[in-house]
């Protein structure tokens, strides 16, 4: 995913291919997952297991943690300065 870092995900919403592809590169779909958004709980008694939020992220991408930067080797999730200065300045 080359054009994550310019991609408005809610403008342009991941789609459920997309997200799988993410999820693996992020080692879970928990990692992708906003909990902080207000539209977790209405999904949330909806959902049994972790993959079942795939198909609501792409429904409702605020979902999703944003931002994301595809670095080589590397998917940043949500914005830590320390950590996304150094995967930028190598």
């Amino acid at each position: 995913m080359d054009n994550l870092s310019e991609r408005d995900l809610i403008l342009e919403p991941l789609s459920v291919q997309e997200i799988t592809e993410l999820a693996r590169e992020a080692g879970s779909v928990e990692a992708l997952l906003s909990k902080k958004s207000p539209k977790y709980k209405e999904y949330q008694d909806r959902v049994a297991k972790p993959d079942d939020w795939i198909p609501f992220m792409a429904e409702e991408p605020r979902l999703i943690r944003r931002p994301m930067l595809a670095v080589p080797g590397r998917l940043l999730i949500g914005f830590d300065q320390k950590v996304w200065q150094e995967a930028l300045s190598h």
